[in-house]
């Protein structure tokens, strides 16, 4: 009898020691699961985001035609050959096209409401100091920079109704397009350390993850 009792007690242990390491072991595989989701996001996030460089960099390589400034810079090159080399119609369209583009974005953050608090930035404030941030930096291509300043054109048509889904969409993808150039900077470069403060503002008040 006392017999029979030890053997249900060891088969009781036996089964119970089972199903702990079967949950172990299934814990295990989810833990392993989910690095691999990490990892496969991972993957994706910055295959995504060479993709949205790729297409926004081919917009730039579009020739915009500013017929008045080149014939200038011809006639100006007929005169003083040795100048010839050292600009070029491209030069002056992307200029030209970032001087555009810098108009524009200053427009569309002078569309948003100033800070009802006169010592905390709001979103006009941010923005613009962002728009400043991006120009005067040295290390960003005329092209990146052009993409930047789209982006935070992007952030102010955002900044006028930020709870709207399509301008949330809008919105995250200008800043993982903005964080995607700052990637390619080098880690002391003045932008990058103004965005380490600005972008996390921004996100906050156009509630952005």
């Amino acid at each position: 009898m006392q017999s029979d009792e030890s053997l249900a007690l060891i088969r009781q242990k036996y089964e119970k020691h089972i199903k702990y390491l079967k949950a172990k072991h299934k814990s295990e595989v989810q833990a392993k699961d989910k690095e691999i989701e990490f990892y496969r996001q991972q993957i994706l996030d910055q295959s995504k985001l060479a993709k949205m460089l790729a297409k926004q960099l081919a917009k730039e390589r579009v020739n915009v035609i500013i017929t008045n400034q080149v014939n200038s810079t011809s006639e100006s090159k007929a005169m003083n050959p040795t100048n010839s080399n050292n600009i070029t119609a491209r030069d002056i369209n992307q200029s030209t096209l970032n001087s555009n583009i810098s108009g524009i974005v200053t427009n569309a953050i002078n569309q948003l409401p100033a800070s009802p608090q006169s010592d905390k930035p709001g979103i006009k404030e941010l923005l613009t100091e962002l728009q400043s941030a991006i120009e005067a930096d040295t290390n960003l291509s005329d092209k990146n920079k052009a993409v930047a300043l789209k982006q935070v054109k992007s952030l102010a048509e955002v900044g006028k109704n930020p709870q709207e889904s399509t301008m949330q969409e809008a919105g995250e993808t200008a800043m993982t397009m903005l964080k995607g150039i700052l990637a390619g900077l080098p880690s002391a470069a003045t932008l990058v350390e103004a965005c380490s403060k600005l972008l996390p503002a921004i996100a906050s008040l156009l509630l952005l993850p």
